[in-house]
């Protein structure tokens, strides 16, 4: 296992951080590139996902090392990243050289009938022997794929400690010992657990190989019906820094510390907030290794002991995700998992991501229909239409769906469809493009200001034949179009 080179402490990079980038060049040595948030679309002619090139192009010309940390296909369950995910990522790997490329210890889709289902939320794997031998033979095949030194990440677990389970600091050593890999030891990650009722950081902590630990994350918080979510969302508070400045001085071989904040945070956490979070790790970031012992690690297994070999990794899966997706079970594994409050939170947190994917890419159309109808009617739609389409990673697929459904139920909402269909037609030139022609019965300009001004058109339109040219803006694909989606930052 071959130890990367030193980078620093760094931010991970999403559109729109480019000029805090430049101005804070003093306070970030490393940049941290999640690559599938740039991928918009399928490119069945290539067998890969079409991507942003002005991303490939900023992120070229910007003169500091990069890493990349993948989302939306972790590598802790039974199915397998397509090849159209390796063939992209080995592209975008070409043009940026990352120094490493990592993945989470979790995942997000489950076998149903033949069948792959988008969960549309990092779920904990099962930890057990059979989970560890699971991860263990994706983190190989991921190796084989992309040719890079590899690391996973620690992840949140918002269900309570089962009985047998392997402990979670255990977990992560074994798959890690057993894969010969890194470990990018996610603090914040560590600390919600905690929070939430599961081990604390100090007994994950006592299991960790510090060796093998290259990279740390921390990050912010937020409380949601008593439970603490990695959330994203703003600096980190003082118990994670003292956890990371007590935990830094004790890897001997750390080569980044990572900042996440996701976009929407960024905007609202005022930007001397996040230098002084920069500025603070640089000081932590100084005493790296200076307390380093060798340690022995506690409690290796043994061929004796059994961790809830009883469920199949299978069984797991498709029990929690279809769980989190609203299905109803009968079976033990699920009576257990439905008296845990965690399957409740993580549900809702699903249902609120996936809505908040179809009001960002269908704004008009949704604001229409909320404001038509009312908030609980349109809620009810919402819910019917994820009861009966899986979650997509592309959104433009869900918006499809949308459409389809929409259509489908015939809902007597003036100027629905046709609000519908421009906006499809728009969201469909920025990826491809492709300019298009949308025609209306009706003038469309005062419902698309009444909308955005978050209000119904007053008095109904006179019948008018409007022809509306959709013509492709740059601007628009990179300001308006949410990208690929896979997974919700908690």
């Amino acid at each position: 296992m071959k130890t990367p080179d030193e980078l620093g402490v760094g931010l991970v990079y999403f559109k729109g951080f480019e000029r805090f980038l430049a101005s804070h060049s003093s306070l970030i040595d490393v940049v941290e590139i999640e690559p599938q948030t740039f991928w918009y679309d399928k490119d069945d002619e290539c067998n890969a996902f079409k991507h942003d090139p002005s991303v490939i192009d900023f992120l070229s010309a910007y003169d500091r090392p990069k890493i990349f940390h993948g989302v939306g296909y972790p590598i802790g369950g039974t199915c397998l990243p397509s090849q159209q995910h390796f063939n992209t990522l080995r592209q975008q790997a070409k043009a940026l050289n990352p120094k490493w490329v990592s993945e989470h210890l979790s995942f997000n889709l489950y076998n149903e009938d033949g069948r792959e289902i988008n969960s549309g939320f990092l779920l904990a794997p099962l930890q057990s022997k059979a989970g560890v031998k699971t991860a263990v033979a994706n983190i190989k095949h991921y190796q084989n794929e992309m040719g890079f030194p590899f690391a996973f990440e620690t992840g949140v677990n918002y269900l309570q400690p089962r009985k047998n389970e392997m402990p979670d600091g255990l977990f992560v050593k074994e798959v890690a010992e057993q894969a010969d890999c890194h470990i990018l030891l996610d603090l914040h990650n560590i600390l919600t657990n905690q929070r939430n009722g599961r081990r604390s950081v100090n007994e994950f902590l006592e299991y960790i190989p510090f060796e093998r630990v290259i990279a740390l994350h921390v990050g912010g918080g937020m409380y949601y019906k008593d439970y603490y979510l990695d959330a994203h969302s703003g600096v980190s508070d003082s118990e994670l820094l003292n956890i990371l400045e007590n935990v830094v001085g004790r890897l001997p071989n750390l080569k980044a510390l990572m900042f996440e904040i996701d976009p929407d945070a960024f905007v609202k956490t005022p930007e001397a907030a996040i230098r002084n979070q920069l500025i603070a790790m640089q000081r932590i970031w100084d005493k790296r290794g200076h307390n380093y012992k060798k340690k022995e690690l506690k409690h290796p297994v043994t061929t004796e002991q059994v961790f809830d070999e009883t469920t199949s990794v299978n069984d797991w899966e498709c029990t929690v995700g279809k769980l989190v997706s609203g299905k109803e079970l009968a079976s033990e594994l699920a009576k257990e998992l439905l008296n845990d409050k965690g399957i409740s939170i993580i549900k809702d947190l699903v249902f609120n991501f996936r809505g908040s994917v179809l009001i960002s890419i269908l704004k008009l159309t949704t604001r229409l229909l909320r404001l038509s109808v009312g908030e609980d009617a349109f809620n009810k739609y919402v819910d019917d239409f994820f009861d009966s389409a899986v979650p997509e990673l592309l959104p433009i697929i869900a918006a499809e769906q949308f459409s389809e459904y929409i259509k489908s139920k015939k809902i007597t909402v003036p100027y629905l469809e046709k609000i519908l269909e421009y906006e499809l037609a728009s969201v469909r030139t920025a990826i491809d493009k492709q300019n298009r022609s949308v025609s209306f019965d009706f003038d469309p300009l005062p419902v698309f200001a009444a909308l955005e001004n978050a209000k119904l058109p007053v008095g109904q339109l006179v019948n008018k034949s409007v022809n509306l040219q959709v013509v492709y803006d740059q601007p628009v694909l990179e300001n308006e179009y949410p990208g690929f989606s896979p997974v919700f930052h908690n």
